[in-house]
């Protein structure tokens, strides 16, 4: 499938389609226990087993019922048009929007028909880590800051955005790409859709910065993108001694401080750091484990297999025979 041929692949009926048009239902195919509880909250586990962006069409011929999850989704418009409600607030979406919701919103959608192509993009927390707290959180983009917000623990995940980029051949371009990217299930898909949904944040940034331009409303802490930077450039020998040192605080308190502001704990995020670096030399070299393990900050290997087979699934050796 290329772009010349997404538009047939969007509008071919699926399984599920086909028996919501005959049997005018709604198939509840996640078997959520909608009889236990008026608003089911959807499980993780049931988008993210190849990596931590989904992509798939919303089924037509049916309404969703009222849901809530604990992730990242952003609904794009393809085509047609259809009426959502977040949180009860009515919500009109028309070809070429985009509503970005955070976690733990309720969400339901009304009926759609056959013209009517909805676009689903869930993102799971653990992406809004090493790729994006080393990379477009520097840029103070207001998209990156939603983002984060929705990885950090003490703070209200009922918000979302809603953006009209129909005038954005640019954005427009991104999605499409990302979707044929991902529908084709090619080798290293999930790197690609990565980079694909970095420059997306950033160009969707540029868009809000023109509707609120001067709102410096929930912006990240200078002090702390510095602290970002300084771990993603010292990650080999940095300790959170060091850090504090480096920055002049004291060690309890910007450990504390990290964890409020980005959701996570300085170990957390180092070991994101060195495990993303992992990757990186799995795929592109053939350096040993040993001289991997050393490269990137740890001194244990048998350490290294475990944390990166306890964040990706796998082991180092199995991921690389995937190069």
């Amino acid at each position: 499938m290329d772009l010349s041929t997404l538009d047939e692949h969007l509008f071919k009926h699926t399984e599920i389609e086909q028996i919501q048009l005959k049997e005018k239902m709604n198939i509840n195919e996640l078997n959520l226990p909608y009889a236990l509880k008026k608003v089911p909250k959807i499980p993780k586990e049931a988008f993210f087993l190849e990596g931590n962006i989904f992509i798939n069409k919303q089924q037509r011929f049916s309404y969703t019922p009222a849901h809530t999850h604990d992730f990242v989704e952003i609904n794009y418009m393809y085509s047609g048009s259809c009426t959502q409600y977040i949180n009860d607030e009515k919500i009109e979406l028309k070809k070429d929007h985009i509503i970005v919701m955070d976690k733990d919103v309720v969400q339901k959608i009304d009926y759609i028909g056959e013209n009517d192509i909805l676009i689903n993009i869930l993102v799971h927390e653990n992406f809004f880590s090493t790729d994006i707290l080393f990379d477009s959180f520097q840029s103070h983009s207001i998209f990156s800051e939603f983002l984060l917000n929705a990885i950090r623990e003490k703070t209200a995940h009922n918000t979302f955005l809603l953006i009209d980029v129909s005038e954005n051949e640019t954005i427009l371009s991104i999605l499409r790409n990302m979707m044929v990217e991902y529908f084709n299930h090619k080798h290293f898909k999930q790197e690609v859709i990565k980079h694909y949904f970095s420059i997306f944040s950033y160009e969707i940034s540029r868009v809000l910065e023109k509707r609120v331009w001067g709102d410096t409303k929930n912006t990240i802490d200078q002090k702390m993108m510095e602290i970002i930077r300084y771990i993603d450039l010292h990650y080999q020998d940095i300790s959170l001694g060091s850090l504090a040192k480096a920055f002049q605080f004291n060690k309890n308190y910007l450990s504390t401080k990290i964890k409020q502001e980005l959701g996570k704990g300085f170990f957390d995020l180092l070991n994101d750091k060195r495990l993303s670096v992992a990757k990186k030399l799995l795929r592109e070299t053939d350096l040993t484990i040993a001289d991997i393990t050393y490269e990137i900050g740890y001194s244990d290997p048998s350490y290294f297999y475990k944390m990166f087979k306890q964040k990706y699934r796998e082991t180092p050796l199995q991921y690389r025979k995937k190069r």
